[in-house]
């Protein structure tokens, strides 16, 4: 198990500090759906780590951890994790005078650095490793509100500017706070394996081919609350693994198959037959990525006994085969082959 630290002091931004906590719970929630690993510790436990704890409990309440003092992050190693807070200042002389009163936090740090931890500084946290001495090589990235200050205490060549996330050693950094996710997963690759970061990623960060397949649900001009369109729509819905009948759903709208066939096409922009095949892929999207059903069972539960005909349609869909799908956005990717 990985423990991880998050690193408090005064003027820290917590809500990182949270979003960090909440990315190992995710992380450690998802790695107990793999059959790998249930019955097994989660992966990740975390803590606050202060100077004076006692001031830190209610953060700790609101983050579910305990909290520690300096002595206990100075003295983690190569399986532990420490993620420094960017710290909150309105000028460049704010952040020095800041600095200057945490010299213990950064010595403990340094220490855990030093014991092979993993460090993880989003933002301006890099701003409490600069000056520092790290086990090389180590590199920084740059956030361009303290990149001129950077500069004056580091040599340009461990400054990669036009890196938004940069692994170096030891330390995984970021110039921009909207990158804690990202620099998150990585920090799970790093302690967990890929297949989980994995995981995470497809969980947490945009997939935006993902998004193509929501415009079916967020079309405009949906027809009014008991329309025509919506009763077939709900129909379809509810029984999507039922064969094809345009009689019976025509029955089911309380209306003529040719006004239905024009008015879902008008209001939908499909067929309902074509409709029905969108929900149908739509459902085995679903059943590929969270469960480890057999592409058979898959297709049955979404209305095919032809296991061509079911193959077209979700390539016709994502692009991807089925099998290729699951193993694209599974969120227990490669544990079916047993992949660490």
């Amino acid at each position: 198990m990985t423990v991880v630290y998050l690193l408090c002091y005064p003027a820290v931004a917590v809500s990182t500090l949270a979003v960090a906590a909440d990315t190992l719970m995710i992380a450690n929630t998802l790695a107990s759906m793999q059959p790998r690993r249930r019955g097994h510790a989660t992966p990740f436990q975390w803590r606050l780590a202060a100077a004076e704890p006692e001031r830190w409990r209610a953060a700790a309440e609101v983050i579910r951890a305990e909290v520690v003092g300096l002595d206990a992050l100075a003295q983690a190693d190569s399986d532990s994790m420490v993620v420094i807070g960017p710290p909150l200042f309105d000028h460049i002389a704010g952040l020095e005078l800041l600095l200057s009163q945490i010299d213990a936090e950064r010595a403990a740090i340094a220490a855990a650095a030093a014991n092979g931890a993993l460090l993880v500084a989003p933002f301006t946290a890099v701003a409490l490793l600069v000056g520092l001495t790290l086990p090389k090589p180590w590199r920084l990235a740059v956030p361009w509100l303290i990149a001129n200050w950077m500069r004056a205490g580091e040599p340009a060549r461990r400054l990669p500017a036009d890196q938004a996330i940069v692994e170096s050693g030891n330390l995984l950094s970021a110039r921009a706070m909207e990158q804690i996710h990202a620099l998150m997963q990585r920090a799970v690759a790093r302690m967990a394996g890929d297949a989980l970061a994995r995981t995470v990623g497809n969980t947490l960060l945009d997939q935006p081919e993902r998004g193509a397949a929501l415009k079916i649900w967020l079309r405009a001009g949906d027809a009014p609350r008991e329309s025509v369109v919506l009763r077939a729509r709900r129909h379809l819905q509810q029984h999507l693994a039922e064969p094809y009948d345009l009689t019976r759903l025509a029955a089911v709208a309380a209306t003529s198959e040719r006004t239905l066939l024009r008015h879902f096409m008008k209001s939908v922009g499909m067929s309902p037959l074509q409709f029905l095949h969108k929900l149908r892929a739509e459902r085995a999207c679903h059943l590929l990525e969270v469960t480890t059903l057999s592409l058979t069972a898959i297709a049955e539960q979404c209305g095919y006994q032809d296991m061509s005909a079911f193959r077209s349609v979700v390539r016709k869909h994502t692009g991807l085969p089925p099998g290729a799908h699951r193993r694209a956005h599974s969120v227990r990717a490669e544990l079916r082959a047993g992949v660490a």
